[in-house]
This record gives structure tokens, C-alpha cells and sequence, in this order.
């Protein structure tokens, strides 16, 4: 069934650049957020605590769910729960930080790393391997 409306444009076969640029007239303090890149844009080593949990997060309303998880089971006296909380501020690109992205490749908050866990001594990134 033909429909009379349809542009040509519609009719046209889309083709994918060969390499994606980003669109410099994006605009907005937010926009280079989400640009066609991935990895780290910068080098920064994230810090690390004494307690077997570091989380990087940011107080928004998904940013805080681990944190209060992990309150309630400090609350509850869950051995192991212990963590140290390092703020990872989004709205200046902190998430995109070499040692961020080297725990969590889409640089979403928040992120959760396990000392205690690891295989060989090495720490488990919790939220990046859950969500690969």
C-alpha cells in the first residue's frame, strides 16, 4: 500500500559515517557528556580507603541507592559492608577520568569496587561487571 505523504527523504537508504564527529553546535553545559567517544578522556587516579569497599558515586537519586544499601547492612551489623565513599562529580566530568573508566567503561555513577573479592589480589569493580 503506497502512501501518497511519504517524502522522498523517507524513502532514502540511510548510510553510517565511517567516523562519527561530534556536533560542536550541540551546545549546553551537558553536551560534551555525551559525545561519540569512549574511554578515558583524562588521566586521574581514583583514591582508595582503608575499607574493603570504595564507592564513587554522586549524591543524585541513583547515585545514593549503594549508599544506602550500604548503610542499612552497616546498620543491620553486616560484617564486610564497610566501604569508603569518594564523590565523583558528574556535572565536571570527574566520571570520565582514567581510574573511573578503568572500573566502570560507560562512566556512569554510581561505581562500586570490592578489595576484599579480588582473584589474584586484584579488586573486583562491582557495578561494571554486573552490568557487562
Amino acid at each position: 500500500m503506497s502512501n501518497a505523504s511519504t517524502s522522498d527523504t523517507q524513502n532514502d537508504k540511510y548510510v553510517p559515517p565511517k567516523v562519527w564527529t561530534q556536533d560542536k553546535d550541540n551546545g549546553g553545559k551537558f553536551a560534551s557528556i555525551n559525545r561519540p567517544t569512549s574511554g578515558a578522556r583524562y588521566d586521574k587516579e581514583l583514591p582508595v580507603g582503608d575499607a574493603p569497599l570504595q564507592l564513587y558515586s554522586l549524591n543524585t537519586p541513583n547515585g545514593v541507592k549503594v549508599n544506602i544499601l550500604l548503610e542499612e547492612l552497616a546498620e543491620l551489623g553486616i560484617s564486610g559492608a564497610e566501604y569508603d565513599a569518594y564523590k565523583i562529580d558528574i556535572s565536571q566530568g570527574e566520571q570520565f577520568g582514567s581510574g573511573f573508566v578503568a572500573i566502570n567503561p560507560n562512566s556512569k555513577i554510581p561505581a562500586l569496587v570490592d578489595h576484599s573479592a579480588g582473584t589474584a589480589g586484584e579488586p573486583i569493580a562491582l557495578l561494571s561487571r554486573a552490568l557487562s
